[in-house]
């Protein structure tokens, strides 16, 4: 089956709303938001490491998916645009959060209108599976992002290849070059898990129980502890 971005995440998110649509199908609600918990958690560190404040700030929150980051984002006073290829996505968050605003586009085909603060793209551009619509796609949320602003984007930064028909891993020296290209300086990375959203083999019983493995991520990220490729949050600021 050729993957065909709009047409998947709309029957995915048809079949799911909630956070198993944008996360892991298979698995719990409640593992789910614990994966969504660390994100939260590590997204936190990095603004506040770059210190970088949402209150009266604009957002873009790009693949904004069944609203978690978009909901975050309003919640600590930002105004906040949503952009997503799935309709179903855009029809129901614009009922959901009316003070916001929201757009049915494809980043990979075209450039943002307009500039924000920060531009927010968390599991996004791993899903872009096509090399020159990938490039494509970095490149306008580059130029979306304002003088000073940040760009928030999540993958492993690691050369992973294809590891499914809608996920294709890039390696951090990739983004770099487009990121330093387009004017932007990259800054740090933030793990956002361990045992959480991985393939655990023969322990994946363990994901049964997210209210254990919650608290021992938290644990051992607080460690610097880190099991081979995973997640990571990179920040990006517009220097020029």
């Amino acid at each position: 089956m050729t993957y065909q971005p709009r047409d998947f995440w709309q029957g995915r998110l048809a079949r799911q709303f909630d956070l198993r649509g944008s996360g892991e199908t298979t698995l719990s609600l409640a593992y789910n938001r614990a994966c969504y918990q660390l994100r939260s958690e590590a997204l936190t560190r990095a603004l506040r490491d770059h210190d970088f404040d949402p209150r009266g700030k604009t957002v873009l929150d790009v693949g904004c998916g069944t609203g978690f980051f978009t909901a975050w984002y309003l919640e600590r006073g930002a105004g906040v645009t949503g952009m997503d290829i799935a309709p179903i996505s855009i029809e129901t968050l614009r009922s959901r959060h009316p003070q916001a605003r929201f757009v049915l586009a494809d980043v990979g085909e075209h450039p943002v209108e307009g500039r924000f603060s920060l531009v927010n793209a968390m599991d996004v551009l791993y899903h872009i599976t096509d090399d020159q619509r990938w490039e494509a796609a970095v490149s306008h949320l580059a130029g979306a992002v304002e003088q000073g602003g940040l760009l928030v984007l999540s993958d492993a930064f690691s050369d992973m290849g294809r590891l499914a028909e809608h996920n294709r891993m890039r390696p951090l020296a990739l983004y770099r070059t487009h990121l330093n290209a387009a004017g932007l300086q990259l800054g740090g990375l933030y793990h956002t898990h361990v045992l959480l959203n991985r393939d655990l083999g023969p322990l994946r019983f363990l994901n049964r129980a997210p209210g254990l493995l919650l608290p021992l991520d938290r644990a051992l990220l607080g460690l610097g502890v880190h099991l081979g490729p995973s997640n990571k949050i990179l920040v990006a600021r517009r220097v020029r």
